[in-house]
């Protein structure tokens, strides 16, 4: 053990953190408290970026009508992912796929339009700002977990 090293206890609550993030798709509603969301977001912003650019942008949707559009969008979404799969069309469609209307917060994590011209790390691998994003959701959804609360993404 190296004088960095984190306790065994400390270490074992990372890697159940680790073992126990799953995606979840049904939610009990409620409210997270403010603090423990800037805590949250705090997490995210700590992930690793390629020359710290974090190209991310976390947008918290909290207007009832904007929510539902975004419903509205994951719903055609689903439509068209069912009938890209053919004869599993139907079982697909019987899945809990979202869980926007039930969600107590609803984040959009971005990267914004013109990031191009941040080019560090993105000369050789353009890619990387989309890891980065990666980096910062999941330091989130293992925050999330930490703190007892469950997490689910919908990719668009």
């Amino acid at each position: 053990m190296t004088e960095h090293a984190y306790s065994p206890e400390e270490r074992a609550a990372i890697y159940r953190a680790i073992a126990e993030r799953r995606d979840m798709r049904h939610f009990s509603g409620g409210e997270v408290a403010p603090e423990l969301l800037a805590r949250l977001l705090e997490a995210a912003h700590q992930a690793p970026s390629v020359g710290l650019m974090q190209p991310w942008r976390f947008i918290r949707i909290t207007r009832p009508e904007l929510r539902e559009a975004i419903h509205g969008l994951v719903e055609r979404e689903r439509v068209k992912t069912a009938e890209a799969l053919g004869e599993r069309s139907e079982e697909f469609m019987r899945l809990k796929v979202e869980g926007i209307r039930d969600c107590a917060e609803l984040l959009v994590a971005a990267l914004a339009d013109g990031r191009e011209a941040h080019v560090f790390g993105r000369r050789t691998l353009p890619q990387m700002d989309l890891a980065s994003l990666a980096c910062a959701i999941q330091n989130l959804w293992l925050a999330a977990r930490a703190e007892g609360l469950g997490l689910g993404w919908v990719s668009l």
